[in-house]
């Protein structure tokens, strides 16, 4: 290789001092325990915004800031259960990423969750 002019230099041994994305907005299983506790405060776990609770269709979790937005995943105010994809095309997770009114609804949702969890009942939950 020498020949051609090039030479590699070995790859640093030290750690990142910055996460990367992924490791931002990844969902830590503490807000993960949360975030699925809090759907379930009616007895069962239910969308945070239609309230469907029908065992059979999936539930998500969506990010109120995007993860493409670097929204943090280790905070559970910014993580709601959503319903996912059903048989009749209903999705609030769909809804919440793709509409403008899902879009309000995100920010309105964040900012009160942050309140639930910062001076509301929430805060004896998140420490």
């Amino acid at each position: 290789m020498a020949e051609f002019g090039l030479n590699p230099v070995p790859k640093p041994k030290h750690n990142r001092r910055k996460k990367t994305q992924g490791q931002h907005t990844a969902i830590t299983a503490k807000v993960n325990k949360e975030v699925y506790r809090r759907a379930s405060e009616v007895g069962y776990t239910c969308c945070e915004r239609c309230k469907c609770s029908v065992p059979r269709f999936r539930f998500e979790r969506c990010h109120m800031t995007n993860a493409s937005q670097y929204g943090s995943g280790n905070a559970p105010w910014n993580i709601v259960v959503l319903c996912g994809p059903r048989s009749d095309g209903h999705s609030c997770h769909h809804w919440a990423d793709e509409t403008r009114e899902g879009r309000a609804w995100k920010v309105d949702k964040q900012a009160e969750l942050y309140i639930y969890y910062t001076v509301g009942d929430g805060k004896q939950y998140w420490k």
